[in-house]
């Protein structure tokens, strides 16, 4: 009963600001949000970005409003980026690149000139570091103790799925904000050339490029334990759920995704 109230409560709220009764432009809320996708180097960003100064972003990295908390009033979102005042404001929050059409309608609506950072990684190692930090990290086992039932199971869940969905996700988005306020970067980026992905960043954030590079991580390495090798067993399946992604990935961001692309014939062998 109670949820229900909330859930009742949250959507009058969302409803008067759809609707220009209460202003969202008078509180302080994000100019950017990190979408995604999630183990493809949004930490490593987060941790980055939080040393411009001339950019906030709150703690925790996930703030999760959009999601997990959509049923509270914004101003309890807004209050978050307080702080924030006379910086470029902006939270990460991973799963935010999987929200329903309707959400994202309203992040327009009240968001209008929002800036969007979407990192892509691999679909097949994307998925296999979701599994290994559930199944691995955060049971304390190594990759060798866990079932591989467990794995597969892991691969065919439908939230792994959804994160993987690069497009789907990408132009769900993209139905309510026009390409000029998104940032697609790739995870090979952040090992090959991560100045250069920041400075890329800070760009179309409008902030400085001219930082001291002391004060920033670039080289940390977030979750060692997702570098475990993905042994070839899980890469043929893998591979079959998201080779053909693969490759209308590569048809629109073209040499940047050409190393995921694989010969299948190859790896059924």
């Amino acid at each position: 009963m109670l949820r229900k109230l909330r859930q009742a409560r949250g959507a009058v709220d969302k409803a008067l600001y759809a609707r220009g009764i209460f202003r969202a432009d008078r509180m302080p809320l994000p100019e950017f949000l990190g979408i995604g996708a999630q183990k493809a180097g949004t930490t490593w960003l987060y941790q980055n970005l939080q040393r411009h100064p001339g950019l906030f972003l709150p703690e925790p990295k996930e703030l999760h409003y959009f999601d997990w908390n959509y049923d509270r009033p914004l101003r309890t979102y807004s209050r978050h980026f307080l702080p924030g005042a006379g910086r470029v404001k902006g939270e990460i929050t991973p799963n935010y690149s999987t929200l329903p059409a309707a959400r994202i309608a309203f992040l327009r609506t009240i968001l209008p000139r929002l800036r969007l950072i979407l990192l892509l990684r691999n679909p097949v190692e994307r998925a296999w570091s979701q599994a290994v930090m559930n199944l691995v990290e955060k049971t304390g086992r190594s990759v060798h103790e866990v079932p591989d039932a467990e794995f597969l199971r892991h691969f065919a869940d439908e939230r792994s799925v959804a994160r993987g969905d690069y497009l789907a996700n990408l132009d769900r988005w993209r139905q309510f904000f026009p390409d000029e306020q998104f940032f697609c970067g790739f995870f090979e980026a952040i090992a090959e050339r991560p100045r250069e992905l920041l400075k890329e960043v800070f760009r179309f954030l409008g902030v400085s490029t001219d930082v001291d590079w002391e004060r920033f991580p670039v080289a940390q390495v977030v979750f060692r334990g997702a570098c475990a090798e993905l042994p070839d067993r899980f890469r043929r399946v893998l591979v079959d759920r998201y080779g053909d992604d693969i490759e209308q990935l590569y048809n629109r961001f073209g040499a940047a995704v050409a190393g995921w692309r694989v010969d299948r014939r190859a790896i059924r062998r």
